[in-house]
């Protein structure tokens, strides 16, 4: 019916409703859009390759037969025949007023296996996800955010390691694109801001604090700002000020800003609010991002360790790091970083992307791989997104494909202004612009689910960045493709951009002589450096820029990796104790540029020391580097299923000393040219199951309940049948009782789900419906044992580390090792009797 309608809309038959579509498929809306709002920024290219995906996908729905549409022949449609046969369309009929036209499969011939399996047709069916994820059942808090169900098992068991973590303790939450991060951010934070409770998030872009805030207002409705970043407006400074104030005063539930935000213009405001133990999580989302971009451009990401650490002596909080992809040179360094004071684990539920298709196609040079990237656009459906290297690339793409005739397209490098990035984020989501051409600088925050395709027009420097990259597609769920067009130069570029900008041995001994000459020590023993000073090989900079404090930030962090030092911090000044706004700012100023660290080895200045440990460390990650580039340049040739590739990338093997939870990545491909070679369909691995992380959760029992277990860990109340609504209600009392003393692992049949949320009010349960003790986290536990069921022996072991059990059970189950006798009347451990126990509790 949908397509009738554009049918007749284009042979200008009938007139179209365009302020509601509803009904209308979502490439049919981008098509109406495209027409009716923006005509003078449409494209001759823009619009044959939207109509062609009209085309291609009402074909897939009626089978592979495609369907025909009559088009006028005046502007902005082509009016020449050739432009229409450029994008595998044919021309069944052409009048000097119009053409009806259909398409057929884009089988290019420079791709490998194209003719067997053209990389088009999956994009275009209306097929169910291939993603696999199955919601599983929800527990009582989740409401909070408007949700009844987990996105799958591995969502489910982040949440759960996250509010039970032990104080001060850092957990990595490793979930793929899709499985619902956000959640085990935004969740928490609304549990533990009532009445008062601040969780800090780290974001590694404005685009994506503004996305997290859209999303964490629609989800709570909570009206105040929540992103936090650089705006010189009369506005924006009002909005800054009133989150500051709201965090001292612990009424801000949640913060998402930057590294540089934090340590900088936010850390008196954070400091206020830890010493008054208003901190409940500290939060770094895209947590990949602390090696990746710590390393070299943004040196504070990997500052935030110290600035933690010093949170951490003031108050006590769990620090989550937040990530889809994680090597085992990330998770060392994030342990490295953030290991300590408290336990680090990993909870990781990894199933490798199913959605997208691999296809790869050498050019011989820079004109063939033009012609190949037009013919794709010509062919592909919207929105895609082309990925290059260098920014120079993408202003060179983004102007031949203008000239190719495609106008809704926009550019993104890591030179685009900030009010340009909004501009295009905002365009992107409301289907103004259809293909974006970018450096990796697009991607992270913008999560929009229907792309397509994804281009890259070079050779990632890492396996890690382009599965990061081809991961912005098919977040929907279905079909995507990724289409690499590579020449041999590339090959140079990638190897370039691989070399890790470590400063060498020699020049960051010299940096960290210069500091260090100019230190301060601290009371207890810590020292505080300069990082606005020069290193003696070069005078000539300009001590307080940019650069060069960046590379005094480099050299401590590869002194903290190198295990000579720690990076710590110290609090800024307080506004009380200065006489002058001035002097107070002027304070502030001489506060950040210096550092604290901790010396870890006396020898921090010999240059044996530093080639015996630094030099190391900056082998071993340039080892990595080397590697996943190795990686990459096996997957654009592969001898292997590409997900082989993958999975070599980001399984972790476990730790025994100290533990460390092993990462099991779950394979899928969506097609590859070893799979397609060997007629392999497109396939989806299961989704991982993580085991509980905490050897000690953290939990609270109230005093009564300890008083009732007397020292026990195991407690037994027998219970006649619940038969009348008077028994029901005690029955319901004594979960509400029990909920509020403490209990979190509720065991109970589907039936009484209910009565069990009715009853937790704001409490944190996790609800069951069987026991089993080696999926369950170490907390306080009920479990309701209905009538007619065995009771497994394993019920009345004695609880593992004391952690209270407490089983309600018919008052005739049979012993479970002599069934000839009823337990109660030979369980010489504590318990009552229901009606006894609720008299003694007032209920």
């Amino acid at each position: 019916m949908s397509f009738q309608k554009i049918y007749d809309y284009l042979s200008q038959a009938s007139n179209l409703n365009l302020d509601d579509l509803t009904g209308f498929e979502s490439c049919q809306q981008r098509l109406l859009n495209a027409l009716e709002n923006s005509t003078a920024q449409l494209g001759i290219g823009d619009t044959v390759a939207l109509i062609r995906h009209v085309l291609r996908h009402e074909a897939e729905l009626q089978g592979g037969v495609s369907p025909t549409i009559k088009v006028p022949r005046t502007l902005p449609f082509p009016t020449h025949r050739k432009v229409w046969e450029l994008s595998s369309m044919d021309v069944l009929t052409e009048k000097p007023d119009f053409f009806v036209l259909s398409a057929r499969p884009w089988k290019p011939e420079w791709l490998s296996d194209s003719e067997t399996a053209s990389p088009e047709p999956p994009l275009s069916e209306n097929k169910a996800k291939r993603r696999n994820n199955s919601s599983v059942i929800g527990d009582p808090f989740l409401s909070l955010l408007g949700h009844e169900t987990y996105q799958s098992v591995g969502q489910r068991e982040a949440v759960r390691a996250i509010l039970t973590s032990p104080p001060g303790a850092t957990l990595v939450v490793n979930l793929p694109t899709g499985s619902g991060k956000s959640l085990c951010a935004h969740l928490p934070a609304q549990l533990r801001s009532d009445p008062v409770g601040v969780t800090i998030v780290v974001v590694p872009t404005v685009a994506l604090a503004i996305d997290q805030e859209r999303a964490f207002r629609e989800k709570t409705g909570i009206s105040y700002a929540t992103a936090y970043y650089s705006d010189n407006s009369i506005d924006g400074q009002e909005r800054r000020d009133e989150i500051r104030d709201r965090i001292r005063q612990g009424t801000q539930s949640i913060i998402f800003t930057s590294p540089e935000g934090l340590i900088e213009s936010l850390s008196p405001s954070v400091y206020q609010a830890a010493r008054q133990e208003f901190l409940r999580y500290f939060i770094i989302d895209e947590a990949h991002i602390v090696e990746q971009w710590g390393d070299e451009f943004r040196p504070e990401f990997q500052e935030l360790a110290g600035f933690r650490r010093d949170l951490l002596r003031l108050t006590s909080f769990p620090t989550l790091l937040l990530t889809a992809t994680v090597t085992e040179s990330c998770l060392d360094t994030l342990e490295t970083l953030f290991g300590q004071p408290g336990t680090f684990q990993v909870v990781s539920s990894v199933q490798l992307r199913p959605e997208p298709a691999y296809w790869f196609a050498w050019c011989s040079s820079w004109e063939e791989r033009r012609q190949r990237l037009i013919e794709a656009l010509h062919n592909l459906p919207r929105p895609l997104i082309i990925y290059g290297s260098k920014v120079a690339d993408v202003d060179r793409w983004y102007s031949e494909l203008q000239r190719a005739g495609f106008k809704r397209i926009a550019k993104m490098t890591g030179k685009s202004k900030q009010q340009d990035r909004w501009q295009l984020l905002e365009a992107w989501r409301n289907r103004q612009i259809d293909v974006v051409v970018a450096t990796s600088a697009f991607g992270l925050g913008v999560d929009l689910p229907d792309v397509r395709a994804v281009i890259h027009v070079c050779i990632p420097e890492t396996i890690d960045r382009f599965y990061q990259e081809v991961g912005r597609g098919g977040r929907d769920g279905k079909a995507t493709l990724s289409l690499t067009l590579y020449t041999q130069s590339d090959y140079d570029v990638a190897f370039n951009l691989n070399e890790i900008t470590y400063i060498s041995s020699e020049k960051g001994r010299s940096r960290w002589e210069e500091m260090f000459a100019r230190k301060s020590r601290l009371p207890d023993g810590r020292f505080q450096v300069p990082i606005n000073v020069l290193p003696s090989y070069n005078l000539d900079l300009d001590p307080s820029s940019t650069g060069n404090q960046d590379w005094n930030i480099r050299t401590l962090t590869l002194m903290s990796r190198a295990g000579l030092l720690e990076i710590d911090a110290e609090p800024p000044p307080q506004r009380t104790n200065f006489d002058s706004e001035e002097a107070y700012k002027k304070a502030l100023e001489h506060h950040r540029s210096l550092r604290t660290v901790k010396i870890l080895n006396d020898a921090h200045l010999s240059p044996e020391t530093w080639n015996q440990f630094v030099e190391p460390a900056r082998s071993q990650r340039q080892w990595w580097a080397e590697r996943t580039l190795k990686l990459m340049r096996e997957a654009l040739r592969p001898q292997q299923c590409i997900s082989e590739i993958f999975s070599e990338t980001y399984s972790i093997p476990a730790r025994e000393s100290p533990y460390r939870n092993r990462v099991h990545v779950e394979r899928s491909c969506g097609g590859c040219p070893v799979c397609r070679a060997q007629g392999v369909e497109p396939f989806a691995g299961g989704i991982p199951l993580p085991a509980p992380v905490w050897d000690k959760p953290s939990f609270c029992l109230d005093e009564p309940l300890q008083k009732l277990l007397d020292g026990e860990s195991l407690l037994l109340v027998f219970y006649s049948a619940f038969e009348d609504k008077r028994s029901e209600r005690n029955r319901d009392r004594l979960f509400k009782w029990l909920i509020n003393q403490g209990i979190q692992n509720v065991v109970a049949p589907t039936a009484l789900h209910k009565a069990f949320t009715k009853q937790s009010g704001k409490n944190v349960i996790f609800l069951f419906e069987e026991y089993r003790p080696l999926q369950m986290f170490k907390v306080p536990t009920l479990i309701f044992h209905a009538e007619g069921k065995p009771l497994s022996v394993r019920y009345l072991l004695a609880p593992e580390m004391g952690v209270p059990r407490i089983i309600l059970l018919p008052e005739n189950t049979p012993d479970p090792t002599a069934n000839h006798r009823q337990l109660k009347d030979v369980f010489n451990g504590r318990n009552f009797y229901f009606e006894f126990l609720c008299g003694e509790l007032g209920l």
